[in-house]
């Protein structure tokens, strides 16, 4: 009896394994065989956000924020700048603080276009990344949810599978 309570098991346990392990097997190594968000992963990889950043728009937007760089610039200079360095508060006045603003604000005005590429890019780049995550995670999380009543199939049938083999082998 206890032969055949341990060959149910094994069975069952055999087929519970296969029949989750066929169903995993469509996402490893992380890569699902099924590809029904191709069409947004694609969609994802044609968007050229660098693209929608023209030198146009980028000096339009630069303009925009200007005064809230300026007015950073000033507070860093007249206040943070002398509580880090305090012997430099006595070497920079007026006069000084708006050549380097100046500086800065010419510098700034040509490393924009630079950076905002770049962010773009990066962005767009994460956008690809989320999107075949998340969407990996979801066809997974549905797979196993509508395989489940399968896999509970499995489990029966290699229950049944012990029985029959157990009787088999006891029969010879």
């Amino acid at each position: 009896m206890m032969q055949l309570f341990i060959s149910m098991l094994l069975f069952a346990g055999l087929a519970w394994l296969i029949s989750w392990g066929m169903v995993g097997i469509l996402f490893y190594p992380q890569k699902p065989i099924l590809g029904w968000q191709a069409p947004l992963i694609g969609w994802a990889r044609n968007l050229n956000l660098t693209h929608l950043l023209s030198e146009e728009k980028l000096d339009t937007q630069l303009d925009k924020v200007m005064p809230i760089i300026d007015h950073k610039l000033d507070d860093f200079f007249r206040h943070r700048l002398t509580e880090k360095l305090p012997m430099i508060s006595m070497f920079i006045g007026d006069k000084t603080i708006q050549q380097l603003k100046t500086v800065f604000m010419e510098e700034l005005r040509q490393m924009f276009p630079t950076l905002m590429q770049s962010f773009a890019s990066n962005l767009q780049k994460d956008l690809l990344e989320q999107i075949e995550n998340q969407s990996l995670e979801r066809l997974k999380l549905a797979a196993f949810t509508a395989t489940a009543p399968l896999r509970k199939l499995a489990i029966f049938i290699g229950l049944i599978w012990g029985i029959i083999s157990h009787l088999i082998l006891n029969l010879f």
